[in-house]
């Protein structure tokens, strides 16, 4: 039974914390990889996708206008407009004369509106984001120079949660989750390729743009499609964009269930890619980052009673005292979700952090249980809470 549970102990800690270490260390001996000078300058068409944006599309298209008019070349920018109820394709209109272009379509979900706005895109380079992230005046120049490389083929950009103003009650573990996320993303890159890209910002070659099925996660799905096509996804660190944290509790419960039950799906749709025989080293950081993360959680549900058991049993005392203190956690975890998620109260920093890690891990937990119960998400729903 202690072997059982020293396992179930160690799953979550080698998955999170052990994958990011030899990665890091793997990294730190790999040769940094030089980006070639660009030959030509490429074309852009900048996409995005909106549904009841009327508070912030706003302020995102004049950010990427700005950044649109600091690129050399051609750069087109695209909105699709997913039936939105509120003022959002008005609000989009009104930008036509400072070359916005609006594609009006039924609601038919996020996939949907790719699917019918992707072949209009006349630009070498399609550029992703979401509807509420915030370009810079660099946003565009860092995220299109790893293609000068003809071995790339999508680049994956930074985003970063605002620091400045009214925060919300997740802006810090936010912040850390985005920090863990770029460092893997720069030593994945280093070593063999970043796994994906976040769907607030990235880039791939409009050839390279694959149907995107309703019920996966778009930004996975067509982000992996320049490696089923053989290429390599790159990291951008400077290519950032800033986006506002979600407060409510339950958006971001909903947002990690519904972004695990449709990751999982695009997962399994993509199981080619964890062939090492096809994709070399890639398969195994594929694994490890995307489904090992998801399950990893499981580990902690039977560990819990057997933690207590452990704890309370006949062990040496050294051996009960680790082991109630690994109960004495996990049951302070599991009340602190409780009390957070029922109270709604402001919790103090380092309480927010870890009431923000086990909001994350349950909605993991609900997600890929779901999915094993054969749940599926067919549409597209953009929280709106953010502050």
């Amino acid at each position: 039974m202690e072997i059982i549970a020293l396992l179930l102990l160690a799953t979550p800690i080698l998955v999170y914390l052990g994958y990011l270490l030899v990665l890091a260390a793997a990294a730190a001996f790999a040769k940094p990889r030089i980006v070639p000078p660009a030959e030509s300058i490429p074309s852009l068409s900048i996409l995005i996708c909106a549904h009841n944006e009327a508070m912030r599309i706003d302020a995102k298209l004049e950010t990427v206008i700005a950044a649109a008019s600091h690129w050399p070349g051609m750069c087109e920018i695209l909105v699709a407009d997913d039936g939105s109820s509120d003022t959002t394709a008005a609000i989009v209109e009104s930008f036509a004369a400072r070359g916005v272009q609006l594609i009006r379509l039924p609601r038919g979900g996020k996939a949907a509106a790719l699917n019918q706005v992707v072949p209009m895109a006349r630009g070498d380079i399609v550029v992703m984001s979401d509807a509420d992230p915030l370009f810079d005046d660099a946003t565009l120049p860092a995220l299109i120079a790893p293609f000068a490389d003809p071995r790339v083929g999508a680049v994956a950009g930074a985003v970063e949660t605002i620091r400045s103003g009214k925060r919300g009650r997740f802006a810090g573990s936010d912040i850390l989750f985005r920090w863990y996320e770029s460092t893997l993303r720069s030593a994945e890159d280093r070593l063999f390729g970043c796994i994906s890209a976040d769907g607030g910002l990235y880039a791939i070659r409009t050839a390279l743009v694959p149907v995107v099925p309703a019920s996966v996660t778009d930004d996975f799905w067509i982000s992996t499609g320049a490696v089923a096509a053989g290429y390599r996804i790159a990291f951008a660190p400077d290519a950032r964009v800033h986006e506002q944290s979600i407060a409510g509790d339950r958006q971001q419960f909903r947002r990690r269930v519904r972004i695990t039950v449709r990751g999982l799906t695009g997962l399994w749709q993509r199981r080619a890619l964890m062939n090492p025989a096809a994709t070399g080293w890639y398969a195994v950081a594929l694994v490890l980052h995307k489904v090992a993360r998801r399950l990893a959680p499981l580990a902690l549900v039977p560990l819990l009673p057997l933690s207590a058991i452990l704890a309370f049993g006949d062990n040496p005392g050294w051996r009960s005292i680790f082991w109630a203190l690994v109960f004495a956690g996990l049951l302070g975890a599991c009340l602190l979700g409780l009390v957070g998620f029922l109270t709604r109260m402001r919790l103090p920093r380092p309480l927010a952090l870890g009431y923000g890690a086990v909001l994350h891990l349950a909605g993991l937990t609900a997600g890929v249980t779901l999915f094993a119960l054969g749940r599926r998400y067919a549409q597209w729903t953009p929280d709106k809470s953010a502050t």
